[in-house]
This record gives structure tokens, sequence and C-alpha cells, in this order.
């Protein structure tokens, strides 16, 4: 049985069944009695014949007939006899509220495993254990305890509700429903034993009528499920709101790279929902708040908003939240400037954000053409309107009948800003989302735009490596691994002795740079076993008898030295990759040099993606700002980092976990295309053989 028939069962049983509709084994009955569920409600309690007005039975194998989900509001002793019961009668989902197993450790977890088998030798399905249940509001089979459903009645809509935790459900139920919006699916996923939050988000996408999915993680799990789930969301226009707890830097970390002692467990998975579309908001707050947004507008078609205001003081900010946003407000260009000249009166500049001041008292139809102006214009992919201040002589039930038929019939997302309810709920009434300053209504076009533009070009995701022991190579092998993945390292040659260098010195272009190698020592630099701007023969065997001797102190090995070209740049960069346990391959970029993990300027992708990504993350830097075209020097051009990025993620995938970490620092970038970016130092840590 498919999950999302689960949810819609015809018959449901409750074992620990209560005549109290207060206590978790009583909520489930009661919810069902007074909401309408027209299947049949089966309580099963031995010492009870009758529960709420129902007839109760003694055993689960008693029923009069097999029930499609069973509620189980047991002792944590008593779940592993239930479960058995529940595979004995033919039952598809059974929802766990007993707590007692993997919260509690490994012992636990050794119970909550032995569920599981328990349940998938006869076809169960789990939700828990020690979850809240699940809810279909629609049929009113409510498998849930939540008290947030009597302080907060059901009412069918288009919102599927997920989260791992049970309060965090129940405060997303509570939070929309007083903002109005209906809710379809409520499914707290627990301990997850069997299904979780990635499958549930699958399983209601399944439903047509689902229009918006709020996703509650603390842990992100099964992450090739949930990026499934998201690509399918895309391929519904459902957009997925999450808040993802855990943003603090105790996440995991791979300490054997850069790359991986960087990535903490909450950057992957922001740059892994970035990537598909998923949009992150910091709280449950913020999640209701947009909720409206994203459930009630069009899909933008770009970043160019226009802003509207009957002040010049919301038109400041708006402006400035705008470009905090990444929004682009641009002036309009003659054919719209004409069109606004004839709809504005003449003391309003057409200019953008368009400041209306008093025009909307004497002139209350200059709201309406305005927005018709933009509509046919192409001047605005989002409209942001602020009122500020509303009294009398302001018709608003109008203005958002107006608003409301603008975004609809120009597929143009609109938000108002307002500070006084009355104004608020006019347009609440017509469906447009309003939000109590500028500078949130900017960002919720922000996060639609930003939603719209990801995803591009990301196929199915790509199944997670596994983790290993890892031995690292020296630099020169590590430069010859990347070389054969297709990126770009200097020239160099490798000597043993002082006849190689005096060989090697005159076939590779001065100032050449001279490099102790070994794999024994990761940061070659701290032991002096780095030299630059060698001009002569002599400086180089020098430089090779010295490391040497430098080696033998410190009782390295000695894999001789590095001579290589010594590049110019204006940019240090670090491109990583490494293979993370739940992830899979993941690809960083940073600002490079010996300050990467102190500057912590890193952007990170999850591999496959594609060029468009690549380049999106490098404008994410904090360094970005810097590679654009300043006092008559040429910018930076990163395409060819972005190709890096693709290529080292590509090579990372068909290596299938044989190469663990790649950590190239720094990669030389310089202004203009003259000279293409280059890899001068690079460690790769490959998967340790095991042996028999």
């Amino acid at each position: 049985m498919s999950l999302l028939r689960a949810l819609n069962p015809r018959a449901v049983a409750i074992l620990g069944a209560s005549d109290n509709p207060i206590k978790p084994g009583g909520r489930p009955i009661a919810y069902m009695l007074r909401h309408g569920f027209a299947g049949r409600i089966l309580p099963v309690n031995p010492k009870r014949s009758e529960v709420q007005g129902l007839p109760a039975f003694p055993a689960l194998r008693e029923l009069p007939a097999p029930p499609d989900a069973v509620v189980i509001s047991l002792p944590s002793e008593d779940v592993a006899a239930a479960i058995d019961d529940c595979v004995a009668v033919g039952a598809s989902m059974a929802v766990i509220y007993s707590s007692g197993f993997a919260e509690l450790g490994d012992a636990g977890r050794v119970q909550q495993a032995e569920l599981l088998a328990r349940a998938q030798r006869g076809g169960l399905r789990l939700f828990g254990p020690n979850c809240q249940g699940v809810a279909n509001f629609s049929t009113g089979a409510i498998l849930n305890f939540s008290t947030m459903i009597n302080e907060n009645p059901p009412e069918d809509g288009a919102v599927a509700i997920v989260s791992q935790s049970g309060a965090g459900a129940a405060i997303l139920y509570g939070g929309l429903r007083r903002a109005g919006i209906g809710v379809r699916y409520m499914v707290s996923t627990g301990n997850e034993a069997d299904v979780c939050a990635a499958e549930a988000v699958r399983a209601v996408l399944g439903d047509e009528h689902i229009r918006l999915v709020v996703l509650y993680l603390e842990t992100l799990r099964q992450s090739t499920q949930l990026a499934e789930a998201a690509r399918l969301a895309r391929a519904h226009g459902v957009p997925i709101l999450a808040v993802k707890a855990g943003r603090t830097s105790a996440g995991q970390a791979t300490a054997s790279s850069h790359t991986g002692a960087l990535a903490a467990e909450d950057a992957l998975a922001d740059a892994f929902m970035r990537q598909h579309g998923i949009v992150r908001l910091a709280d449950f707050r913020e999640l209701i708040d947009y909720a409206p947004l994203f459930l009630s507008q069009p899909t933008p078609r770009g970043r160019r908003v226009v802003s509207i205001s009957n002040s010049g003081a919301t038109c400041v900010l708006s402006a400035d939240a705008a470009e905090d946003f990444g929004l682009a407000i641009e002036q309009f260009d003659d054919a719209t400037l004409a069109g606004l000249t004839q709809a504005l009166p003449s003391y309003v500049t057409a200019r953008n954000p368009i400041d209306m001041t008093t025009a909307l008292l004497g002139k209350p139809d200059t709201f309406g053409k305005t927005l018709a102006v933009l509509s046919g214009s192409g001047a605005a992919n989002l409209v942001h309107v602020g009122f500020p201040i509303g009294g009398e002589g302001y018709d608003f039930a109008d203005f958002a009948a107006q608003a409301s038929r603008f975004a609809r019939d120009s597929g143009i997302p609109i938000a108002v800003s307002v500070n006084q309810d009355w104004v608020a709920a006019a347009f609440q009434a017509q469906g447009v989302p309003t939000f109590w300053s500028e500078r949130a209504a900017m960002r919720g076009l922000a996060l639609l735009a930003e939603r719209a533009g990801a995803g591009h070009g990301a196929g199915a995701a790509a199944a997670p490596c596994a983790a290993a022991a890892s031995t690292t190579l020296d630099e020169p092998s590590s430069l010859a691994q990347l070389h054969e993945a297709g990126l770009p390292v200097m020239r160099h040659m490798v000597v043993a002795s002082e006849a190689e260098v005096r060989a090697a010195f005159g076939t590779l272009s001065v100032p050449l740079v001279a490099k102790g190698v070994c794999a024994d020592l990761a940061h070659k630099s701290e032991h002096g076993l780095v030299r630059l701007n060698i001009r002569s023969a002599d400086q180089a065997v020098q430089a090779f008898h010295d490391f040497a001797a430098t080696l033998r102190r410190l009782g390295a090995r000695d894999g001789g030295m590095l001579l290589g070209a010594q590049h110019k740049a204006d940019f240090e960069l670090a491109l990583g990759a490494h293979v993370d346990p739940e992830f899979g391959v993941v690809v960083m970029i940073g600002q490079g040099g010996v300050l990467v993990e102190a500057l912590r300027d890193v952007q990170f992708l999850v591999a496959p993606f594609d060029r468009a990504q690549a380049l999106e993350a490098i404008g994410r830097l904090a360094i970005a700002p810097a590679f654009a075209a300043v006092r008559g020097m040429p910018a930076v051009e990163p395409g060819a980092v972005a190709d890096m990025m693709v290529r080292l993620g590509d090579w990372m995938l068909v290596q299938a976990g044989r190469v663990q970490s790649v950590d190239a620092n720094p990669v030389l970038v310089a202004r203009g295309a003259q000279q293409p970016p280059v890899i001068v130092d690079a460690v790769v840590a490959m998967a340790r053989k095991e042996t028999t």
C-alpha cells in the first residue's frame, strides 16, 4: 500500500483506547468523532466494553474486521507485541505514540530496530515511535493527540505539514490555522524508525490538492529521497518551505580536510536545500508569515521589482531592502515611462519606487491604472505595495481587489506592507499577502525569486558514497590526480638529486617555486619547506639540500623536491571536495590562502550540479564583489572557476568513493581572460584499501 493511501484509512484501531478525551489514547477517538471521520473507529481496551460511546474490544486480534491503521498508545514494553498483532491482522500502518526507544540511547536504538524488523516482515509501515501522530483533515482521520487541534479547529486546505517534531507540527498547524489557512495533512515522524520526513513529503505531494508543503527538520536524513521529493514539488509547482534546526558550529565535520572541516552539517543542509529549491526559513514564525505568499502568488520570472507607496519613507526603505536582498530596482524604459506618465498625476514622478504621495485620496483609480501599465510593460517581475498609514478617503477594499486581480491576470507576484490591522484585513480578504514591514515584504519577494531560479539543471540526486578511512597523497601525486580529472594544475617537475635539480631548472620558466615533497606533512610552509622567487640553479640546489635536512630532522619521509612555475594572480581561491556520509560528494569554493578556515568565506554545492549553480555559488562569496572591474582593471571571469567546480564534482562522483577528499588551495585567479585559473597546491586523500 502506498504511504499516501495509508494516510487515508477507512478503519482505525486504537490500542490503549481511553474514555478520557484528554489522554493520548482518548484524543484521536474524540477528534475523529467530532470532525466527521466516516470510517470505523475501533477502540481496543481489555478493561472496557465501551469507550466514548463506541464498542470496545479486548484485543486487536479480536476485532470484527481488520483495520487499515492502528494507533499504539501503550507502554514501551508492550509495543513489540502490538506490532506483531498489527502484522497478524493485516494492518497497513501503525502510529506509535509510545516513547522510550532510540531517544534514550544505544539500548533504545536496539529495541527500535527490532520493532522495525518485526514490522517489515509483515509489510507494516511505522510512524514513530515517540511521535504525536498523523492527521488527514480532509477525511477526519485524525490519528494525533496534539491539544492544538482542540484550540484551532481543523479546516481542510491546500497545505501539508511534515515535521520530525510533534510539537513542531503542532506549532505550524496552530499558526497556519490562526492565519486562516486550511491544512490537509499533519504528519509527525518522531524517531523515524521507518517513515522519515523526506518520504512523508513525497507521499503528500501525490495529492493533487496540495499546493504548499511546510517542513520542520532537526536532522536531515535520507537526502536522496528529499531531493526526489523536491524534484516532484518543482514539477507540480508546489513550494516547500522548511525550518532546519541546528545552525550552530557544533554540527558534523570531516576533519581530515579543510573542505570537510568547513562543511558543518548545517552548511551542507543549507546548500542542499538551496540547490533543490527548498526555501529555508529561520524559525516557525517566519515560516507561518511567508506561507500565504507562497500559497497565493504566482512564480516570478526574474528579480526586477517595482515598489509603490503613498509614503516617501516607505519608498526609501523598500529600495534599501530590495538591494539588501539582491532584487533589482531598475528605472523604467521609455515605453513604461510614457504609460506611467499618463496614469499618474502630474505631481507624481514616474520613477522606481513610485511615491504616489496623496494621489490616491483625490484620484483612487491611479492605483489600478499604475498596475495596468506595469502588467503589460515587462518592467516588473515582482511588485511591492506599501501602505504605512491609511485612513478616511482610502478605499482599501478596492485597492485589495485590484491587487489580487493584478497578480492573477499578470502572473506577477505582489506583496503588501502595512501597519494597521484593518488595512491588512482588507488585503488578506482578497488573498493578498501582507507584512508588517517593507523589509519583510521585500524578503518574501526575494525568496520567491530565489526559489524560481533554483533547481535548474538539477537531475536525479546521486546516491551518497560511503565515507571511508583515507590515505593522503603527496603533492605531486595529488596534482597528478587533479590533472587526470581535467583540472588545470601548474607545470612542475619532481627531482630527487642535485643533478636532477640542475637538469630540470632549464626546462621551467623562472621564477620558480620549490617545495619539499612529503605525504606526512599537510602544511609544508609551516616547516620551511616552501621557497619562492628561485631564479638560479644554485638557489634551487640549496633549497633541495635544506629541505632534505629539514625532513631528516622531523623524521618525515623525503619524497624529493617539486619545482614549479611561479604564477602571479589577483586572488587566491580554495577549491575542494569531500565525501559526506549523508549528502555524498560535496564541492566547496571559497576565499583561499592560509586564512581559509579563519575567514570561512565558503559556499558548498552537492554534486551533481551545473555551471549556472556554480556561478551562483561563486556570486554568494563575500569576496565576489571584488571580482568586478574596478579603477580601469578588468573583471575576473568566474566562468572558468565554475567549470572547474563542475568538473571536480563530476569526477568525484565517477570515483565512487575511491577519492575521499580534495583540497586545492590556492587556486590562483587573475583579472581578465588572458591568464586562466591554475591550481598551485593540492592534497588528495584516497580511500584506504582494506587488507584481508
